[in-house]
């Protein structure tokens, strides 16, 4: 797009039909965790122009309405990891998207989501490297299944994800699929880790 979408525009391109039927999230997983080169080339076309200028801090005027502050948290977590993959620049933004759940979180804001719209406003905390913020994770994701009784099921499988995020920081204190991107060397449990571990934190 040559220029911004609205947060609407961005929120039904990214869930699809997950965003309002649950039940469709099974069907919506490739594209969010194995996309294709088509996948991603959409991903580029409909966020990258939002993605320069939340960075650049220009639409803060999408903040106070929860759709807009979900927007923006996509277009700084979940973007960057495709439009700059295997570069340290897919890891920029995490910062300031965590900043954003953080905030959304201390005013309730999350609440107001539906399931997949949710789980996505807590992946910011998942791709944190501190411990404490990876608690305060697995925390959040276990009320969403308490919240969603009727979609225990997939809602657990989000929760799983976040165990599995905590269960790495907490063995090494970061993410070592990361470590060849950003330069930093691996310790030798990392390397062997590398060779079976899940290819989480990226």
């Amino acid at each position: 797009m040559s220029e911004a979408a609205t947060p609407e525009d961005l929120l039904a391109f990214w869930f699809g039909e997950a965003r309002d039927r649950p039940e469709a999230i099974g069907d919506r997983m490739a594209f969010w965790f194995k996309p294709s080169t088509a996948d991603d080339a959409a991903v580029r076309e409909q966020f990258e122009t939002t993605m320069r200028q939340a960075a650049a801090d220009l639409l803060t005027d999408w903040l106070p309405t929860p759709q807009g502050r979900l927007a923006l948290i996509l277009a700084l977590d979940q973007a960057p990891r495709v439009i700059f993959r295997r570069k340290p620049r897919a890891f920029a933004y995490d910062g300031r998207a965590l900043a954003l759940t953080l905030a959304g979180i201390t005013g309730g804001i999350d609440r107001e989501y539906g399931l997949a719209e949710r789980a996505f406003f807590y992946i910011p905390l998942q791709h944190s490297e501190d411990s404490l913020v990876q608690e305060q994770s697995v925390r959040l994701y276990e009320q969403l299944v308490s919240d969603f009784p009727e979609h225990a099921d997939m809602a657990g499988g989000f929760l799983k994800h976040a165990r599995e995020h905590a269960a790495i920081i907490e063995r090494f204190g970061r993410y070592p699929h990361r470590n060849e991107v950003l330069g930093r060397k691996s310790t030798e449990a990392e390397l062997n880790f590398l060779e079976n571990g899940p290819r989480y934190g990226q």
